[in-house]
């Protein structure tokens, strides 16, 4: 089992962030949310529903998903976006690459908004691909958010409003969240915020200590 004896319960509006060791859990939580896994005994429930009730077209309505390997479909890059909301306007696409700092993308082909991706040396970095992802997601407007992605381009904007998960890459993400879970070998070690979790002085807290020494040390050696 990857995943065992997990139960957390995440109001409507929270941001929560999934921390740990790599391999934890923390991805594969996220996943079972989206039903690209179901578990195997207990249930995930949306709204009071448990997930394997609900038909997939109204669960993929009612969460947008970034993930860390989002890649986009051989099209052009409208068409990509347009996937979040199938009716969307041209206009209501850009509004949303724009929010999500996609901008210096979009200008630098002479077709713009469509320019075909995977075609005549037209690829874009990894990162580019989870920004226009983030465009999709903010077009797409749905009330439930999973985010795990390093890519935190208009994260902010994107989350307002919304019931949010979020997979850390950094904790500097993290400081402001609602409620923290430590997953550490398929379990929850820890939970709560920050300031919490520092005073109790756990995994979280030797992470978070790790986590400023490493940033005074690119400071000190920026200087």
């Amino acid at each position: 089992d990857v995943i065992r004896g997990v139960s957390m319960d995440i109001r409507p509006g929270q941001t929560v962030a999934f921390v740990g060791p790599s391999g934890g859990g923390k991805s594969t939580l996220a996943n079972l949310i989206c039903r690209f896994f179901d578990v195997q005994s207990g249930s995930v429930r949306v709204g009071g529903a448990d997930v394997r009730d609900v038909s997939k077209e109204e669960l993929m309505d009612t969460i947008s998903f970034v993930f860390q390997n989002s890649r986009l479909l051989k099209g052009s890059i409208l068409d990509n976006v347009r996937l979040g909301k199938p009716q969307a306007t041209e206009a209501e696409v850009l509004a949303a690459l724009k929010a999500a700092q996609c901008m210096d993308i979009i200008e630098k082909f002479p077709a713009g908004i469509h320019t075909v991706i995977g075609t005549k040396g037209v690829y874009l970095s990894g990162g580019e691909q989870q920004r226009i992802a983030i465009a999709r997601a903010m077009l797409k407007n749905a009330p439930i958010l999973i985010l795990d992605a390093k890519v935190q381009a208009a994260f902010a904007r994107l989350a307002k409003g919304k019931t949010v998960l979020m997979i850390a890459h950094r904790l500097s993400t993290v400081a402001n969240a609602d409620c923290i879970y430590v997953v550490q070998d398929g379990q929850i070690a820890e939970s709560g915020t920050k300031d919490e979790l520092c005073a109790q002085n756990g995994l979280f807290a030797r992470m978070w200590q790790d986590y400023q020494a490493s940033v005074q040390w690119k400071v000190a050696k920026e200087g």
